[in-house]
């Protein structure tokens, strides 16, 4: 998800070279926002459906809902899908700003390498 939304902001810079790196860093995210849902409900269900198999073997052999929810193994299973929830949504702001601030910086020190290059190109296939 970070590599998407760095390389999203680099595409957005090179679009546009005279973006801010606050109009950067909004960008990112906007694209960070549309992925997090996605990955959220993806990292909670893949959490759920690895431990639903143990959860009704449990529950099979009558053991009550207040039971069953305050074993430690759903309760290890609520904190890392929580956790990893947070994780991604902490990751879209982070690598936005870290991504809107180095990429300009970056590719600023290189567009003199790259103007160059694709001079001696278009004058070699000329």
């Amino acid at each position: 998800m970070s590599i998407s939304i760095a390389s999203s902001i680099q595409e957005i810079y090179i679009s546009n070279p005279k973006l801010t790196s606050k109009e950067l860093f909004n960008s990112g995210m906007n694209v960070g926002k549309d992925m997090m849902g996605t990955m959220a409900n993806t990292l909670i269900l893949a959490f759920t459906g690895s431990s639903l198999n143990m959860i009704m073997v449990i529950y099979s052999y009558n053991v009550n809902f207040i039971q069953l929810m305050n074993m430690d193994m759903v309760s290890i299973e609520i904190i890392q899908g929580l956790t990893g929830s947070l994780a991604i949504i902490f990751t879209v702001p982070i690598i936005s700003f870290i991504a809107s601030k180095i990429i300009p910086s970056l590719l600023f020190e290189n567009r003199s390498e790259i103007v160059n290059n694709t001079l001696n190109t278009d004058i070699d296939n000329s």
